[in-house]
Formats: C-alpha cells, structure tokens, sequence
C-alpha cells in the first residue's frame, strides 16, 4: 500500500510532525500505542511512501527491535498522514454524492 498524498501535502504534514515532537521532550505512549496500530494495518510500505525514505534500520532495544527506526517527529507525521488520507477519502465520496 502506498500513501495518497500528495508531495506538497506531504511536506506539510513532515513539518507539522517535527512541531508536535518539538514540544515534549519524550516521547508520548499514546503516540507509540497509535503508532503500532498504523504499522499492523497499513503496514511499512505505506509507512516509508509517507516518510520518503526506506524503514529497513530497526529501532534499538529488545521491546521495540521489530519496530522500524523514527526520526524525531515521524511518528506524529504518520499518524498525522494517515488522518490527512482518512479526510481525503471523505470529501472524495462527499463529492462525489
């Protein structure tokens, strides 16, 4: 699967991450819980078509080693992208009603 979004929208959406991870020093459960559920349902491939990069490097750790590894702010971009895809969608069959 590969993400929708345009590259302009795509570059929104990287900014906007890095803001929201800029304004805590660590890193939020939720967002980790949230981020797990994007990997298990849209998988990587969609994942690294949102970061435009490959997500082949593993984070470190035993709890989180089958986790690709994140710059700071991508997993807010991810969830971010994928909230962007889901309103996407909405207008798409708003108007096409």
């Amino acid at each position: 699967m590969q993400t929708t979004l345009s590259p302009e929208r795509l570059a929104e959406l990287h900014a906007e991450g890095r803001a929201q991870a800029a304004k805590c020093r660590f890193v939020d459960p939720d967002v980790v819980a949230e981020l797990k559920r994007l990997l298990r349902e849209r998988g990587e491939n969609w994942a690294a078509s949102v970061l435009l990069r490959s997500l082949e490097r593993r984070a470190q750790g035993r709890s989180v080693s089958h986790l690709p590894y994140l710059y700071d702010g991508e997993m807010e971009t991810l969830i971010l992208a994928e909230a962007a895809e889901l309103e996407q969608l909405a207008q798409a069959a708003g108007g096409g009603a």
